[in-house]
């Protein structure tokens, strides 16, 4: 009904549905008859395997035109995003990285121990920028209780990425998307400083993402190689289905099975002389019929042209 070729085939438990021709074969006891009904099964099966094999073709021709070229295309383009968001990262660590320097320079050793807090590069969220983490903490869970549930707002900035913070009605979790040349999607909790280290390693793992980018580029081009050699390979039972083709040809034409039903017994004209002969012992003819009729009137009244005469 979908105009697909099946999956997966079996062969047929129904019982073999005869036509008249092929039980009036039966009957007169021809044996080609029975290699006919095999190769009916047969050739059709072969038929459906080579529809099937039609059908794959046309399914790799239009994936090595369209899906195989717009895939590659859209998985080098998260590639090139990746990596430029990977370049802005590294930049703003840079950043973090030279500010604490500069706290630290000059001072005795004992003073230069940084705090927990002290490496946090910074957020801006709803324009109030937070250089440390509880606060910033704080401000992210404010945000939420404050946040439309039903679209995505902009809250701030973080790391050189944009913030946006969304809410999903059916896990009833908030979401905050870092939005640079991709997109980050990082669900959130309740715990001030929990939320921040979700951010913090979600960035962090931006060359594993990386990695696993390029790794899908690399099946698409493997699935793409695959596809053209399985393109090029012929129907593998193309010969034998030839052969049968023939082969029940021939059967056909011996028994003189046609669209109708007809068939002569095995050619045996003189079978049938004999039931023809027999079918008109039993059936006279037309003209026999009327001067049966015209006798038995006659038979039937006697003198009556006489008696007239008479009158």
């Amino acid at each position: 009904m979908t105009s697909k070729s099946p999956v997966r085939s079996c062969e047929d438990v129904d019982e073999s549905v005869l036509s008249y021709a092929e039980i009036k074969a039966l009957c007169a006891g021809n044996p080609l008859i029975k290699e006919k009904m095999d190769l009916d099964i047969e050739v059709a099966r072969l038929r459906l395997l080579k529809s099937d094999h039609q059908s794959q073709r046309f399914r790799l021709e239009d994936s090595l035109l369209k899906s195989f070229p717009a895939n590659i295309a859209k998985q080098n383009e998260i590639i090139t995003g990746i990596e430029k968001d990977i370049a802005v990262y590294a930049r703003e660590r840079e950043k973090t990285a030279g500010a604490q320097a500069t706290l630290t320079e000059g001072k005795p050793a004992e003073q230069t121990a940084t705090p927990f807090t002290a490496k946090f590069h910074g957020m801006i969220i709803n324009g109030v920028e937070y250089t440390e983490k509880e606060p910033a903490g704080k401000a992210l869970l404010e945000a939420c209780k404050k946040h439309d549930l039903m679209s995505d707002a902009p809250i701030g900035k973080y790391m050189g990425f944009d913030m946006k913070l969304s809410f999903s009605s059916f896990t009833k979790i908030f979401s905050l998307q870092l939005c640079g040349t991709m997109t980050y999607a990082i669900d959130l909790g309740m715990d001030t400083f929990g939320n921040i280290t979700r951010i913090n390693n979600a960035l962090a793992e931006l060359p594993r993402r990386l990695e696993g980018a390029k790794s899908q580029l690399e099946t698409l081009y493997a699935q793409r190689d695959a596809a053209k050699q399985e393109l090029e390979k012929p129907f593998a039972l193309a010969g034998e289905l030839k052969e049968k083709e023939n082969r029940l040809a021939l059967l056909n034409a011996e028994l003189n099975i046609d669209g109708e039903g007809g068939f002569d017994l095995a050619n045996d004209t003189g079978s049938r002389t004999e039931i023809d002969a027999a079918a008109k012992s039993v059936r006279p003819s037309l003209m026999e019929g009327i001067r049966s009729r015209d006798t038995g009137r006659q038979d039937s009244n006697p003198g009556k042209k006489s008696a007239e005469h008479d009158i």
